[in-house]
């Protein structure tokens, strides 16, 4: 009587999540902001220029604001 090889398995494989893409744009926000902070608090501290101060936050706010504003949010699949 012939014999049979015993069958091949197919090997299963996991499921692989996607890679979330690194959302860069919230990164540079973030070091802008940092950057602003920083340059606020020389102003202030150094000169006492409380106008100057908040006219580079705002400003740097506004920058925020403008390119966030204009960007698509990261696609998420």
């Amino acid at each position: 009587m012939p014999s049979r090889d015993p069958m091949k398995t197919r090997i299963k494989t996991k499921a692989l999540e996607p890679e979330q893409p690194f959302d860069w744009l919230a990164l540079w926000a973030l070091s802008l902001a940092f950057a602003a902070m920083v340059l606020a608090a020389i102003a202030y501290f150094t000169i006492g220029d409380k106008i100057g101060a908040s006219s580079i936050l705002a400003g740097a706010a506004t920058i925020i604001a403008i390119a966030l504003h204009a960007s698509r949010p990261p696609a998420h699949e």
